[in-house]
């Protein structure tokens, strides 16, 4: 089971970059305009050049452009990414805090901790 994991640790930690990395490119490479009842759409995908360098001329269906603003368009709510942040903060602190040495004022020794001063007589 162990090993599983590492191969999957292993897969992943190539595999999602190269994946954001071709996303990018596409994003950067194939990015083209739609004019549709007077609506400008900008999206990516692969497609066909044309004579003059642009896409070739192609038309979308409704379904087809609610897919791509679906893929090219990231919607994060608030409490969401901030549960997440969080999280990741708290997972970071724990790991410092898990190397943890005796405290100066903890002394084995002695019975007694000092965490304070004496009290003063008035």
């Amino acid at each position: 089971m162990r090993l599983r994991m590492n191969r999957l640790k292993t897969y992943f930690r190539y595999s999602l970059p190269a994946l954001f990395t071709l996303y990018i490119g596409f994003l950067i490479a194939f990015t083209h305009v739609h004019i549709v009842n007077g609506v400008t759409i900008v999206h990516s995908h692969p497609y066909q050049n044309s004579e003059n360098g642009g896409p070739a001329e192609h038309e979308h269906t409704y379904a087809e452009f609610q897919l791509l603003h679906q893929i090219s368009t990231i919607q994060i709510a608030g409490p969401p990414i901030i549960l997440f942040l969080l999280t990741a903060l708290f997972t970071q602190i724990h790991t410092v805090q898990c190397n943890l040495t005796v405290p100066a004022y903890h002394n084995p020794v002695r019975t007694q901790n000092y965490l304070r001063g004496p009290p003063a007589v008035f």
